[in-house]
């Protein structure tokens, strides 16, 4: 447990850069992009979340699971057809790649609990870290 190999060593010298999800894992999906069509990406990326991209790497905000809960109670079936950009959650919390992965851990602790974090280096889209891939990574 204290050895360096062990989970102390880990939250030591593992970066988020080592555990996010890149490329084209990645659940990202345009502002204008209907509710309807947002949740086959949604599903298909098994994140529970999709982070919403003007261009290729601008995060705007995201549509989580619970987002699209609320949403559904407050409009309806008519939610279907609105663009995730009106519904999402702007300017969400982020981190960058370079911060030790631990850090990116507490950073999901507070001031509210949430399960991932974009991941912006220089304002640019990099990936998106969960805590479930920090979990599984040792943490």
């Amino acid at each position: 447990e204290n050895h360096p190999a062990g989970r102390i060593g880990k939250r030591l010298t593992l970066r988020v850069a080592d555990v996010m999800l890149s490329g084209p894992a990645l659940p990202v999906v345009p502002p204008h992009m209907p509710v309807l069509d947002v949740l086959a990406e949604l599903s298909a990326k098994s994140q529970g979340c999709v982070l919403v991209v003007e261009g290729e790497h601008e995060l705007l905000g995201a549509f989580t699971d619970g987002d699209l809960r609320r949403a559904l109670q407050r409009r309806g079936p008519a939610l279907l057809q609105t663009a995730v950009g009106d519904v999402m959650t702007a300017r969400p919390r982020t981190c960058s790649s370079s911060i030790k992965a631990f850090e990116a851990m507490q950073a999901m602790e507070s001031p509210r609990k949430i399960t991932f974090l974009p991941v912006v280096d220089e304002g640019q889209l990099r990936g998106l870290v969960s805590l479930h891939s920090l979990v599984t990574a040792g943490l």
